[in-house]
Order: structure tokens, then sequence, then C-alpha cells
């Protein structure tokens, strides 16, 4: 017994040794740890914690310049002053009050802008006891752990009372305060565009006070300076549903973008290299002034259009408005679009309404591009085309009225024009025979009764497939189909489908179903004009980086090449009798445009007229004009529409001055596309 208490004894200090060692080894690895941490490594840690960092922001660079084909500056900028705020990491909503208080002595902001909720906002924080004076004790525990629906339900509580006491000084601080909550960390944001020299020379002598977080700098504000031409489009701010893409772009959220037309289609183009700003960064916060490196201004754009042409035609066309508004006051307005045939150059889109509760004009130009028409017998080019292409052309006929079997009657708008082909059938506009392809195309059995003809028609497969052949041939010339032009957007017209009474497709033939925009209406005759080729409408002529020399332009970078759509399917000597038939309508005796026949450019066309709505008023009628010169060597094409006419010709006239007026100016020496 005493041995073994004896052997205890002895091992208790063995295992306190034990117990003792093992403790120094862990103290001694701890120890041998920390050293490698703060000697071996301790550098290392040092720079992670004072890590520097180099972060970009930039500026946007003034937009290129657009301008006509003669060189004349369509969209150009204008220079302004501006206030800009950098945002540095970590700024919360309680620093930009301050600053906004602070910046708010020293310019005048637009406070029609400034919404409920932002006075809602400016409130809560301009009183730190809001949650004690507008929320019980019991709602304050009900959202303790929903500061989100506490925020809300305190918004809920503030009255019109509360706001009244917001002073207009207090909405200047609120409007300058919400241009800065729009900002992001280090990407500079505009909070006010066109400073006065008061409000640049007091920013100047404060700018120290903002520790490097506003600035002052020279923006650019589109300008347009002779006039706002549909066509240039306009610039605002990011649409919303696109911000992200042009953030993504290296856009700044409140960058100006082009939103519609020329603008938004060459974005890219116009505008312009940013100017960067370099910031060096120590634990998320700037160490020192950015290093800018300057950006340029967009490319410069040069236009086929010849403003001076629009100008002219413009005046013009309000002239002989006025004239057919006199005889019939439902007249009010004239479409036109000048193009060179051969390359499809616009050289002019013109439109003009007259508001009668002013007596002024107001530019519709757009309605070239966005607004379809039933233009009458101006289409029948495309309706011979077609009769080529599906052997439909019926010879030499008498015009004599059809009747339907079943009743109805389809005849042409001028009567006794007797013995046609088709040279003459367009000279004489002759519906019968147009009706007569469409027929022929759809399988109509046509009875000759001596002095008129019996058609029976059948609505059947046949039938419904001409319908959409006849189409087809029409879209060859652009006519109900995108035409290309570079624009965003454009209308295409109005396609009536397949109308159920048979008899229609014979309308359809002479312009009188489906509509179409005077633009289709000018590439359809360009196509006619320079031998089957259907080229795209373009308002680009080149692209130019800015030159040295602010009033010339720059060097070349691109220039437009004619993009040819398709090519119609007839023969050249098809296309040559469809020729012939234009020139027949402005030269011959029965043409009917003989009155373009004396003017000194050659000139060839085809006229329409379409019934707007007979049971209403069946002389009421879209007046229509195609038109190119000289014949033989077009360099000019033209299409008119003027709705709503009675008696006067006023479509002839527009276009026969839109030729004269482009060789005039021509001669005087502007530049031709």
């Amino acid at each position: 017994m005493g041995k073994e208490k004896r052997k205890k004894r002895s091992n208790l200090p063995f295992r306190l040794n034990m117990l003792f060692l093992s403790v120094f080894l862990a103290f001694s690895i701890l120890i041998l740890r920390l050293g490698v941490v703060q000697i071996v490594k301790g550098e290392d840690y040092k720079h992670a914690v004072e890590k520097t960092q180099h972060v970009k922001a930039t500026l946007d660079s003034p937009r290129g310049k657009i301008i006509d084909t003669n060189g004349k500056v369509l969209a150009g900028n204008k220079a302004e002053l501006a206030v800009v705020y950098i945002r540095h990491p970590g700024t919360s909503s309680e620093d930009n009050l301050k600053i906004a208080q602070k910046l708010a002595q020293y310019i005048n902001m637009d406070t029609s802008k400034v919404t409920d909720r932002d006075m809602k906002d400016y409130w809560i924080l301009t009183h730190k006891n809001a949650y004690d004076e507008k929320l019980s004790k019991s709602e304050q525990k009900k959202y303790k752990d929903d500061p989100t629906g506490e925020y809300n339900l305190l918004l809920s509580k503030i009255t019109k009372k509360d706001l009244s006491t917001i002073s207009n000084k207090d909405k200047q601080v609120i409007a300058i305060k919400h241009e800065l909550d729009q900002s992001t960390n280090l990407n500079p944001h505009t909070i006010k565009k066109g400073l006065s020299e008061k409000e640049l020379a007091l920013i100047g002598e404060h700018l120290n006070e903002f520790h490097g977080m506003i600035e002052t700098s020279v923006d650019s504000k589109r300008d347009y300076p002779n006039g706002d031409r549909f066509y240039l489009g306009s610039v605002n701010d990011i649409p919303q549903e696109k911000i992200d893409q042009y953030l993504a772009e290296g856009y700044n959220r409140n960058s100006k973008v082009g939103v519609s037309n020329l603008e938004q289609q060459y974005e890219n183009v116009l505008r312009g290299i940013p100017t960067v700003l370099n910031f060096t960064t120590k634990n998320g916060q700037p160490v020192n002034t950015p290093k800018k490196t300057e950006g340029s201004r967009g490319d410069d754009i040069q236009l086929t259009i010849n403003s001076d042409l629009e100008d002219k035609l413009g005046k013009q066309m309000e002239k002989y408005i006025m004239q057919a508004h006199a005889q019939y006051s439902g007249t009010d307005s004239a479409y036109a679009v000048v193009t060179n045939p051969n390359t499809g150059a616009l050289l002019a889109l013109v439109g003009r309404t007259y508001d009668p509760s002013t007596g002024k004009f107001k530019d519709t130009s757009y309605k070239t591009v966005l607004s379809s028409f039933q233009v009458g017998s101006a289409v029948k080019g495309a309706t011979v085309s077609a009769g080529y292409q599906y052997n439909a052309i019926p010879g030499t006929i008498r015009d004599m009225p059809i009747h339907y079997r079943g009743g109805g009657t389809f005849k042409s708008y001028t009567s006794n024009i007797g013995v046609i082909n088709v040279a003459t059938a367009l000279e004489h506009s002759s519906n019968v025979y147009m009706g007569t392809i469409a027929g022929n195309m759809a399988g109509f059995k046509f009875t000759n009764e001596g002095s008129s003809y019996s058609v029976r028609v059948f609505y059947n497969e046949r039938y419904k497939k001409a319908v959409e052949e006849l189409r087809q041939v029409f879209s060859q010339f652009g006519l109900g189909a995108n035409t290309g032009v570079d624009l965003p957007y454009e209308s295409t017209g109005y396609s009536g489908g397949i109308p159920p009474e048979p008899g229609k497709i014979m309308q359809f033939a002479i312009g009188q179903f489906d509509t179409y925009t005077p633009l289709q209406l000018a590439q359809y005759i360009s196509t006619i004009a320079n031998g089957g080729n259907r080229i795209a409408p373009h308002f680009l002529e080149s692209i130019h980086a800015p030159g040295k020399d602010p009033d010339k332009l720059g060097p070349d970078v691109y220039n437009y090449d004619p993009k040819i759509l398709n090519h119609i399917n007839d023969t050249p000597e098809q296309l040559d009798v469809i020729h012939e038939g234009l020139h027949l309508v402005t030269h011959a005796a029965g043409g009917t445009a003989a009155q373009l026949g004396s003017d000194p450019h050659d000139i060839s066309a085809k006229t329409g007229t379409a019934q707007i709505d007979v049971e209403k008023d069946p002389n009421l009628y879209n007046k229509t004009a195609v038109a190119y010169a000289p014949s033989k060597n077009p360099q000019v094409a033209v299409s008119v529409v003027v709705p709503n006419m009675k008696t006067a010709e006023i479509n002839l006239n527009i276009a026969q001055d839109a030729i004269d007026d482009y060789f005039d100016l021509q001669k005087k020496g502007d530049k031709s596309n």
C-alpha cells in the first residue's frame, strides 16, 4: 500500500512537467506566429491597410457639329459655365446637405422641379427629433428591425403644414441636394449649367471650402442656329430604360445623349472622347488633385441636305398652300422630298401646315417620314412593272368603263382616252389599263361589250396570291417597305391586307388601298429614274475629325457609299417603256402633267389623285406628284403630297419649283450630291 502511494507521488511531478512543457510549446508557437506576422509580414499588412488605388472618372466632351452639304452649321455647341460635384467615398446624405447649404450661398437654382418627396426628405434631415415628433413609441418599436418601413411611415406623417415652413431659400438647398444625391463616387456630376459670371466668381473664391468636391468647368449646350429641322433630332438626358447600357459604355449618369433622329443615329460619332480624371486614393479617399487627360470633341458629320433648297422650297410651298386654302379651307398642308436618284442622297425634306387660329405656318417636315397617305395614280409605274413581271400586260386596249357583274363600275378619271398601250396608259393615267393588269394577275374574266367591259371577279387563292404579288412588286420600289434611311425609325405606311372584295385589287393598282410616305414615294420614283436600283435614302455624306480651324471641316474619317437594296425584276427594255410613259405625261398634249413640258430641265413625271372618302365628299382628294429631271440623265427626283384638295393643282407647282430650285442653286455654286 505504501509503495503504491509513493509511486503516485513520483508520477505527479512528471505530469506537471509535461503540462508545463505543452503550455510552453503552445506559447512559443503563438509568439513565433506573432513574430512572423509583425516582422516578416508586417510591411505587407501595413501596405494592405494603406493600399493606394487609382480610380478613373470622365467628363463629357462637346459633341461634334452637324453641317449641311454647303458647310452651313445645322447643329453646333454653345459654351456654358458649369459647377461640378465630385463625390468622395463615404459621403452621406447629411454631408450632401451641408455642401448644398454652403453652395446655395453662391448659386441660384431652378426650384420648379423640387417635389414634395424632396421637401419631406429635407424636413426629416433638418429636424433631429423627427422620429420622436412624428412616431409613437409603439410605432418605433414595431419598426425596430425595419428601418425602411419606419422611414416610409415617417414620410407619410409629414403634413402640408410641415412643408409650408420650408422657405424659397430652403428650396434652393433642396434643388442642389437633389443633384448631389444623384452622383456616384468620384464621377463628376454637373449641378448647374449656365453659371453667371458673378456665380463663377463667388464659387472660385470659395473652392477651398469644398475640399476638392466642387469644381467649375466649361460645358456645352446643343445649339441649332439655322432652325430646328426635324431630322437633326435632339439631345437630352439618358432614357431611364437605357441607363445601364450607357453606363457600361462609359457615360456618366447625367450625360446628355442623342435621343432622336440623327443625334441618336450617329451618337457614337458625335459624342467624342471624354476628358479623364485620374484619382489617387488611399483608404478609399482621394489624396490629391486628380490628373486630367484632356479629351476632344466629337467628329463632325456633313449631310447631303441642302438647307438653302429646303428654306426656299418651304416658302414657295406656303404660298401655294394659301392659294389652295382660299379655294377650300380644308387644304392646309403639303409635303415634298427631294433626292438624288443615283445615290439616294436626301437633298430636302419639307412639310408645312397652316394654322388658321394663328395665321401662321408650322414646320411639319417630320411627316415626310412618319405619315402615310393614299397617293393615287402616282404609283402606276410600279403597277406596270408588276404587269411585266407576272405576264399580265394587256397589250393595246380601248379605255372603257369596267362593270363588275353584280354591280359597281371601275373607270378612268379622264374620259375619252381611246386606244392605249403601256406608255400611253401612263400618259393619260388610265385606271382601266392598270385595273386590267391587276385583274389579269388575279385571274378575272373580262368581256368586251362594245362600249364597256364586263368582268367576273373571284375570291380564291389566285386572287389572294395576286394581291400579295402586287404588294411585293411595289415593295421592290420601296412602297410599303422600310426605305433603309439612316434614321432610328420611319413609317412603312399602312397595309390593308387581303381585301375581302375582289374588285379592290383594281383600287390597289391605282394607289387607293395601301398608304405610303412621301419618303417612300421619293425612293419609288428614284428607282425608276436610275434604271431599276432601289437605293437607300441617306442624310450622311461624310464624317470629319475636328479641324484646327473651327470654321472649316477637318480631315475625312468616312465617306458614305450608296447602298443598293435590290434591283427591279424588269428588263431594261421594259423599264424604258415606263420611262417613255412618264416622259409623255409631261411632253404629250394629253399628258396629265403637260404644264411641265415647257420646263427647260426636261422633266418626266406622274401625277396622282386619290379619293379620300367617296361617301362623305367625292370631290375631296389627295393630290400627288413624282418627277425627275433631266429625263435622259436624271440628277434630281422629287415626290409631293398635298392632302385634302379639291380644285387647285398645287402638287405640280411644288414639284416643278423643287426641280427648278435645285438647278438654280447649282448654278449659284451650291454643292450637288
